[in-house]
C-alpha cells in the first residue's frame, strides 16, 4: 500500500494526496492517507475530507509498521524497516519512507515501492503526470456549496470571470517564509492584468485573499474588483471551488490558488498567470510547479507561443 502523511493547509493536502493517489494507481496498489499530524498541528485543519477522496484513512493496526519518525519507535528501526522494504519489496506490513529531499522533481520519485509512505510536499504536475481526470473527480465536493457560493459561482459562470489571488498572512509576518517566499506587490497583478486585457473583453475580476483589508487600501490594479469574502477558514474549500469556476486567473505563488486553476475546466482561450521566480532565489527550486502553458510573469512582455492553460 501507499500511505500518504499529510501536512499543512489545503492545497498542500492536496498535492501529497495526488502524488500518492498516482504512485498507487501505478502499483496497483491501495492508498491511505495518514492525517494524524493534525493531531498536533494547530496552524491548518485536515481538509481532504471536504472532498470525494477514494483513498482510506490509515487503520490505527497500521501505525506501528509505519516509519519511526511518526511511530515513535527508534530511528535506528526505521533504517531498518526501509531496508527491509527494499530488499523484500514484497514483505507485506514494511513501509520504506520517502522524504522530499531535496525539494522539487525527481524523476526518480515516480516510481514506487508496494509498500511505502511518503512525506514531503510534491508540487507540480509532474508528480502525477496523467492523473488530471481522475483528481477531477477525486476534488468534487462531497456537500453542497452555501448559497453565497452557488450565487457567485453562476456569475463566474456567465462572465468573463477572473480569480486574482494574494496571498499575505504568514508570507509577511513569519520570518522563515519571508525569506522563501517572494511577496507579490500589486505591480505584479497590474502587469498581469494589463496583459490579460490585450486578450479579454471586459474582463470581472474577483479577488481571493486572506488579507482582504490589505488589499482594499493597496491593491490598485486598474481594474474595479469584488472581493470574496463570505468564506473563512472553516470554508476555504469553498473559495478553491470558486477560483475553479473562473474562466480565468491570476494565481499568487500558493499552492491554494494553483489547484483553483488547475482544477478548472480549460479552454483554448483561457489564460492562466503566475509568479515567476516562485521563491527567492537561491532557497527552493520551485521550475516544476507551474504548469507548461500556463504564463510566467517572466514572460509579460514577450511573445508567448502557447497561451492556454493546461
Amino acid at each position: 500500500m501507499i500511505v500518504t502523511r499529510l501536512i499543512g493547509g489545503l492545497g498542500n493536502q492536496l498535492f501529497q494526496y495526488a502524488y500518492g493517489a498516482y504512485l498507487a494507481k501505478q502499483a496497483g496498489v491501495e492508498h491511505y492517507i495518514d492525517a494524524s499530524a493534525f493531531d498536533e498541528y494547530q496552524l491548518r485543519e485536515m481538509t481532504l475530507d471536504r472532498f470525494a477522496i477514494r483513498a482510506l484513512r490509515l487503520p490505527d493496526e497500521f501505525r506501528h509498521q509505519v516509519p519511526a519518525r511518526y511511530s515513535g519507535a527508534s530511528k535506528a528501526y526505521s533504517c531498518w524497516q526501509s531496508f527491509v522494504a527494499r530488499a523484500f519489496p514484497r514483505q507485506s506490513g514494511v513501509f520504506r519512507l520517502r522524504r522530499e529531499k531535496p525539494f522539487g522533481f525527481r524523476d526518480k520519485w515516480l516510481h514506487s515501492p508496494l509498500n511505502l509512505y511518503t512525506e514531503g510536499y510534491w508540487q507540480g504536475e509532474a508528480f502525477f503526470p496523467g492523473m488530471k481526470e481522475n483528481l477531477r473527480d477525486e476534488f468534487q465536493l462531497v456537500d453542497p456549496v452555501s448559497p453565497a457560493t452557488a450565487a457567485l459561482a453562476r456569475r463566474m459562470d456567465s462572465t468573463q470571470s477572473v480569480a486574482l489571488h494574494v496571498r499575505r498572512g504568514d508570507y509577511v509576518s513569519d520570518p522563515v517564509n519571508q525569506k522563501i517566499f517572494r511577496t507579490l506587490g500589486p505591480e505584479y497583478y497590474r502587469r498581469c492584468l494589463e496583459d490579460l486585457r490585450q486578450h479579454v473583453a471586459n474582463p470581472q475580476i474577483f479577488l481571493f485573499s486572506n488579507d482582504i483589508p490589505w488589499c482594499l487600501e493597496n491593491l490598485d490594479v486598474g481594474i474595479p474588483f469584488t472581493p470574496v469574502t463570505h468564506n473563512d477558514g472553516s470554508t476555504c474549500h469553498e473559495d478553491l471551488y470558486l477560483i475553479s469556476k473562473c474562466r480565468h486567473a491570476v494565481i499568487a505563488n500558493s499552492s491554494f490558488s494553483w489547484w483553483g486553476a488547475y482544477l478548472a475546466a480549460e479552454s483554448e482561450t483561457r489564460r492562466v498567470y503566475y509568479p515567476s521566480p516562485w521563491f527567492h532565489a537561491g532557497t527552493l527550486d520551485g521550475a516544476a510547479i507551474p504548469c507548461r502553458k500556463w504564463i510566467g510573469e517572466h514572460q509579460l512582455g514577450h511573445p508567448i507561443a502557447t497561451r492556454c492553460a493546461a
